[in-house]
């Protein structure tokens, strides 16, 4: 089975950064699959190539994606719009305009990127997925609400077989059971295949957040491997100054207090490093202290 390995963490901590580190060192002994659901991700101007439209190869085996929300939609259509259409116009006067309305619905997005994970996972193309994530709050959301929906399909099927008299041309049952049993198996996918680490820069409020957030995928069943702390200063350069120190001491306080509450997770240190996130820039620096 391809493994997946997934960035979360606070925004603006560095998950881009270790994603596409972990993403090069992977492709050194296999097919890659590099895929970001960030509405910020800067996978394009990392690699200077548009990556929001399609997969594109970046390296030696390699791909990359940005999942934007305007391609997401795009690929829910062709998979799903016919589909939807004929159950809802079987049993209501609606025209083809009614999938406009169904796609601005909240979430639809974000159920996709999702599908759309599964089904490079399921490809066989890709040792490795490596998932550069959305936010704190957008990721947890996005993996909490594949219960929520699996739970409202399985109330689906109960009032379908109350009301299945209205339904004169098709059976929807047969599309509620496919839903179904996509949700179970990116629930699967998640628990299963994936591992995650959570980055965090050496603050009180990063640190706080990716604790929580370490709770919160264990409470889903997903494995983590870890914490990343990024942008870690240096003694000798920070000794030679008062505000520096200061901020040395800061962070070093915040480390112990994740150390402490990591348990068995492993916490691994980055420094702050200096030049441009390229391929040819510190990201080779990154691989090395990660790897």
């Amino acid at each position: 089975m391809t493994k997946i390995e997934m960035f979360t963490g606070k925004g603006g901590v560095g998950k881009t950064t270790m994603s596409v580190a972990t993403a090069l060192h992977y492709a050194q002994s296999g097919k890659t699959l590099l895929i970001s659901t960030d509405p910020s991700g800067s996978l394009t101007e990392i690699f200077g190539r548009s990556l929001n439209q399609r997969v594109v190869t970046v390296a030696e085996n390699l791909d990359a994606v940005e999942l934007t929300r305007e391609l997401v939609l795009k690929l829910w259509r062709e998979k799903f719009a016919d589909e939807i259409y004929t159950v809802l116009s079987s049993f209501l006067p609606v025209g083809r305009e009614i999938i406009d309305y169904i796609e601005g619905a909240p979430g639809i997005d974000e159920e996709f990127m999702l599908d759309y994970l599964l089904t490079m996972a399921q490809s066989g193309t890709y040792q490795t997925i490596v998932w550069d994530t959305a936010p704190t709050v957008t990721t947890l959301n996005l993996l909490f609400i594949q219960q929520l929906f699996y739970s409202h399909l399985t109330q689906a099927q109960k009032v379908y077989l109350k009301v299945k008299s209205v339904f004169s041309k098709v059976d929807p049952l047969t599309l509620i059971d496919k839903w179904l049993h996509l949700t179970a198996q990116i629930i699967e996918m998640l628990r299963t295949d994936t591992r995650a680490w959570v980055v965090a820069n050496p603050e009180q409020l990063p640190v706080a957040q990716a604790l929580n957030i370490a709770a919160s995928l264990a409470e889903f069943k997903i494995g983590v491997n870890g914490f990343i702390l990024n942008k870690m200063l240096p003694l000798e350069i920070c000794g030679q100054h008062p505000f520096w120190l200061a901020k040395y001491e800061a962070q070093q306080n915040c480390r112990r207090i994740l150390c402490q509450s990591a348990g068995a997770l492993s916490v691994k240190e980055i420094p702050e490093l200096a030049g441009k996130m390229k391929v040819d820039g510190f990201l080779g620096d990154v691989v090395k202290l990660l790897y």
